[in-house]
């Protein structure tokens, strides 16, 4: 196997591209007290677009926000680069919301993915590609899984955003020769992760975000005005948003809300005209339909991008170190790559890199305050798909910073996490053996056979969750 991954911890491809192009005005850690209207906790996708949505509602706001690492450092700087909309959890919002608010969110949301190229637009940010994303199936088992998804939209008037696609078209079109069936998402796009990211930083100094880097948050006082402190210092502020992604899980509140699960991608070396002699040339991102993604695209140097979800359990919302660099993983992955590129077997691997997802029951994502705490807000769960709802999440977590009772937060988005996981250990324990079913139940549908009941019924419950209504409950019996 020619795989030549980076060693040791480094940044992802995409962060150090971005950094090598402009590693931009230095941030220093934060070492004095401060004090700000509002502090947002995290520098990436999710934490700027709030600090830019909040300067652009009010600039004379007085916004810190900061950043255990750099910006960028985490999921914002290593994912997928697919931005893409809701309309494939049609079905799945209007069970949570009703159609009516639905269909606010999917529109919010697929709109995100033009209001990110605008702002690319705008700042000079190379590597925004909007055409669309396709979902094959690679097995009968997978056939027609998107086709309660697409029967919604057509019933909402909005079928031309969900195109099915043969076999044959779906093979020509990406040069897969395992897909048998898909269906075109015809409002996706491909970003740059790297660069999108570096750009929002640049974007919120200029506005005037006081931004301390290498300052991560060691304690949260509640209390009104609440405190955040780092190793350095603390800020007082009015409102502090949490935009920690799948370190949310870290906070008793929501430590059983999401729940860390690992994704990995490995990179080829650049190949532009073989790839483009298999007919994958259009510039579509690509996953398949299984419930423990595979997705992939092609960068703007003619790079494969090869990535999968569903890897390593964050343990009592524990985000460990393996998650990032694992070389067993990148190899699990790196064949997956060949299997569904055969063509493309040759290929070095030049680069591997990994990071948790916040995964959230049902994988919607949610906002909210902390239980007595209206002035601390957060948003999370993005379960995987965070590039273009994040840019919704800024919106949100800004009306609820400014107490705005605004169309998308009256959707429910903000009413907190639909369910709760089980407690631990049975969380962890259970995650893992329903992770085990997963896996297995695909690997036998991928070889044409059929599961057996038990690996069936356990890999149904991934949305396992106990009620919102109980978990008061449940925490204030256990000490949470």
């Amino acid at each position: 196997m020619r795989f030549v991954p980076h060693p040791g911890r480094e940044r992802s491809f995409w962060l150090q591209q971005a950094l090598a192009a402009d590693p931009g005005r230095p941030c220093p850690s934060l070492a004095s007290d401060e004090r700000a209207d509002v502090c947002i906790v995290g520098g990436g996708y999710t934490g700027l677009w709030t600090a830019l949505e909040l300067k652009r509602r009010d600039p004379a706001t007085r916004v810190v926000l900061i950043e255990a690492d750099i910006c960028g450092a985490g999921a914002s700087g290593r994912n997928g680069a697919f931005a893409t909309s809701w309309w494939d959890e049609l079905p799945e919002l209007e069970a949570r919301f009703g159609r009516e608010s639905a269909l606010v969110l999917a529109e919010a949301v697929s709109g995100c993915i033009a209001r990110i190229g605008a702002f690319c637009a705008e700042r000079g940010i190379d590597g925004y590609l909007q055409r669309g994303n396709l979902t094959l199936a690679t097995c009968e088992a997978h056939v027609g899984r998107w086709m309660g998804a697409v029967e919604a939209c057509r019933a909402v008037g909005r079928a031309g955003l969900a195109v099915p696609i043969s076999g044959d078209d779906a093979r020509a079109r990406t040069g897969c020769p395992l897909a048998l069936a898909g269906v075109h998402w015809t409002d996706g796009a491909r970003v740059h992760p790297g660069l999108l990211v570096r750009g929002l930083r640049a974007a919120a100094l200029e506005a005037g975000v006081r931004i301390y880097e290498h300052s991560p948050m060691r304690a949260l006082d509640h209390s009104a005005p609440a405190r955040v402190t780092t190793p350095g210092g603390g800020i007082e502020a009015d409102r502090v948003v949490l935009a920690t992604n799948a370190w949310l899980a870290r906070m008793g509140e929501l430590r059983r809300a999401i729940i860390p699960v690992a994704s990995y991608i490995v990179l080829t070396e650049p190949a532009p005209e073989r790839i483009a002699r298999m007919g994958w040339s259009a510039g579509e991102m690509v996953g398949d339909a299984r419930t423990f993604v595979h997705y992939t695209h092609v960068t703007r140097e003619g790079r494969v991008a090869f990535g999968r979800g569903g890897g390593a359990i964050g343990s009592f919302g524990r985000v460990p170190g393996s998650m990032e660099h694992d070389r067993t993983t990148a190899e699990i992955v790196a064949a997956d790559f060949r299997r569904f590129f055969p063509q493309l077997a040759a290929l070095r691997i030049t680069h591997a890199w990994g990071g948790a997802v916040d995964r959230a029951p049902g994988h919607l994502p949610f906002a909210g305050a902390l239980a007595g705490a209206s002035h601390v807000v957060y948003f999370g769960g993005y379960s995987g798909n965070g590039v273009a709802p994040s840019r919704m999440a800024g919106d949100v977590l800004a009306s609820l910073v400014r107490g705005e009772h605004d169309a998308l937060v009256a959707t429910g988005i903000a009413d907190g996490p639909p369910g709760y996981l089980p407690p631990e250990p049975l969380r962890s324990l259970g995650g893992r053996a329903v992770r085990r079913a997963v896996l297995r139940r695909e690997a036998l549908e991928e070889r044409g056979q059929r599961p057996d009941r038990v690996t069936l019924a356990l890999s149904r419950l991934t949305t396992l969750t106990v009620p919102r209504a109980i978990e008061p409950r449940l925490r204030r019996r256990s000490g949470l």
